[in-house]
């Protein structure tokens, strides 16, 4: 691994970091300070670490466990348990230039997302907006690809209940276009 690649990286990847990070629930400077942190420990190992298949799955994880991490020296858990809070909220800035409409599909996709548990959010997020694989989600999380499959299955089963498919995918496509 090489100097240049680790600022191409913080600058390539620095954004979708940090609007991951915040879905934690946490204080901006936390989310801020443990992304500092995940690229300080490339930069002090790059000897020892080897370039990563997929960087942007390799510094999702790695800010994850950092948070997590950061969250247990502060006892915001109250056991060493993988449960922490992960809220999506929509931002339909880019959709639409009516601020109307722009309100109805923001207000729509988070009464959507309130549905899921943080587990499925983080899934959703991690899967339809950052465009990771199902193993790489199910790395993420922790737990199988096939459990992944089902997680995000039945979380759009959930969104499914209030909408018919064909709004809850558009929304998804939406929030995917945008994000990028």
């Amino acid at each position: 691994m090489k100097t240049n690649d680790i600022g191409y990286w913080y600058e390539r990847y620095a954004d979708e970091l940090f609007a991951y990070g915040i879905a934690f629930c946490i204080d901006r400077e936390i989310v801020l300070d443990a992304i500092q942190d995940v690229f300080l420990h490339l930069y002090e190992n790059q000897s020892k670490i080897q370039d990563p298949n997929n960087v942007k799955f390799y510094l999702f994880t790695s800010l994850k466990n950092r948070i997590i991490s950061i969250l247990r020296k502060e006892s915001q858990f109250q056991e060493l348990t993988d449960e922490y809070q992960f809220e999506l909220c929509a931002d339909a800035q880019e959709l639409t230039l009516e601020s109307e409409e722009k309100a109805q599909y923001e207000n729509l996709l988070n009464q959507l997302l309130s549905l899921l548990t943080s587990k499925q959010r983080e899934a959703i997020y991690l899967h339809y907006m950052q465009n990771l694989s199902y193993e790489d989600v199910a790395q993420i999380l922790n737990i199988t690809p096939k459990s992944t499959r089902k997680l995000i299955y039945r979380a759009i089963q959930k969104m499914q209940e209030g909408l018919p498919i064909y709004f809850v995918l558009l929304l998804l496509l939406i929030s995917y276009k945008y994000s990028h």
